[in-house]
């Protein structure tokens, strides 16, 4: 019967990844990640809203898993690579419809928990975590490997599906960072050795001819900003991904450092700081948290030398109902001219966060602040590093994920350059299935 891969989230879109990986009779899925533009419009909504499968399935928010219907009890595992929301995001609301373990790394498992946990979800799968670089089997016939890859959130693996038909490999996301400041490098040697048939990988930089900085390219911007002595009587603000936990950690010791007191404001942020230490990956018990946004505004108010502090905050995505627009919009702070901002970030590419980004610059601009934008480097790898995968995986046959049509043609025409002819690069959409001979 061999391998089929049916596409369900990621394809010709970005975000919502899900991957079904069906060998003979039993099925294998890989991430159950949300659509974080629909899924924020949906949520958002003053209306109460109806976080069923069937509802969430409808505004398109998360993967139409209908299309597994008839494989449900074929299902033996859930595995997901790592703990962003359009990875893992689904996984709470929709796991339920499987009767088979989720497997994750320990830092994934922890946000798993919290978000279950927070949202008060009835969840009956059993939630197994497995080390980076850890071999398990699902079935009798299938066996599951975590290959340590980096990425911008801890913990973050390639998952690999040893079958008699040979290796599927599934890598969306990762980089390739030579100097990580967090966590150890991209095991490239594991990858030479697995000569799979079927790569899944990751597109989304397929169109950015370059290769992808390290982070420690983004702590030493962060150190040039913060390190220096002009800015000591402003207030700052610093706002990034609440699971980029080596940013963070870079972002608490220069704090620490220039002899501020580091306070982490939001709700995301005590989420994802809670579960790295669940994980025992670091702790951040030397800092002072305030998670819920009631206590935020008390807590600002409060403060008679913010100028002491260095504030770390949600919303870099300028999204309406996270901190920092409440900061900014509400009132909740007395900002003065000069004061900064710091965006240790880039903006997810989709239209509603360029317009909330737009709107919250535009909102601390009026108050005369200071802003820093793109301090940060990303988590995914650029084109050139799409091509040095390619040459330390060299698979038989590529398949684009995480990318809209332009990026997923980008990743063929690399694919090309690199010598693989067209019938070995299969570019999918949602639901459109393949064969593997």
């Amino acid at each position: 019967m061999g391998i089929e891969i049916i596409p369900i989230g990621g394809y010709s879109e970005i975000g919502r990844n899900c991957t079904a990986i069906k060998v003979d009779d039993e099925v294998v899925i890989l991430d159950m990640g949300l659509h974080m533009e629909n899924y924020i419009k949906y949520t958002d909504s003053d209306d109460i809203v109806d976080l069923s499968p069937r509802g969430l399935i409808k505004m398109d928010a998360v993967p139409n898993i209908n299309v597994l219907k008839e494989l449900k009890d074929k299902t033996v595992a859930i595995c997901t690579s790592h703990a962003h929301l359009d990875h893992i995001g689904a996984i709470p609301f929709l796991a339920n419809e499987f009767s088979c373990p989720v497997y994750a790394t320990p830092f994934s498992i922890e946000v798993l928990k919290t978000s279950i946990n927070d949202d008060k979800i009835n969840f009956k799968n059993e939630l197994i975590a497995k080390p980076e670089n850890s071999t398990f089997k699902v079935s009798d016939n299938l066996e599951i490997e975590f290959i340590n890859v980096t990425h911008s959130t801890p913990q973050t693996v390639m998952i690999a599906i040893h079958t008699k038909y040979g290796v599927v490999l599934y890598g969306n996301d990762y980089k390739l960072d030579k100097t990580p400041t967090f966590g150890e490098k991209t095991n490239t040697k594991r990858l030479e050795e697995l000569k799979p048939k079927v790569f899944i990988v990751d597109c989304l930089y397929s169109t950015n001819y370059a290769h992808t900085p390290s982070e420690m390219v983004a702590k030493e911007k962060l150190t040039e900003i913060l390190l220096d002595n002009n800015i000591s009587k402003q207030s700052i603000f610093v706002t990034t991904f609440s699971s980029h936990i080596a940013r963070l950690k870079t972002i608490k010791e220069l704090g620490q450092k220039i002899g501020r007191e580091v306070v982490f404001l939001g709700r995301s942020l005590n989420k994802y700081l809670a579960s790295a230490e669940n994980a025992d990956l670091i702790k951040f018990n030397d800092v002072t948290q305030v998670k819920y946004s009631s206590k935020v505004k008390k807590f600002l108010s409060k403060i008679d030398n913010p100028e002491k502090y260095l504030f770390v905050v949600t919303g870099h995505q300028g999204e309406p109902k996270a901190t920092l627009s409440k900061i900014v919009f509400n009132d909740f702070f007395n900002f003065k001219p000069d004061d900064i901002v710091i965006f240790s970030c880039q903006i997810i590419p989709v239209p509603i966060n360029y317009e909330n980004r737009r709107r919250l610059e535009t909102g601390i601009k009026q108050k005369q602040v200071k802003i820093y934008k793109d301090v940060h480097a990303s988590g995914h790898a650029s084109r050139e590093d799409q091509r040095e995968v390619f040459r330390i995986v060299k698979p038989e046959i590529i398949i684009p994920v995480h990318g809209d049509n332009e990026r997923m043609l980008a990743m063929k025409s690399l694919a090309i350059e690199e010598g693989y002819t067209k019938d070995k690069i299969i570019l999918l959409k949602n639901n459109q299935r393949v064969n593997i001979d």
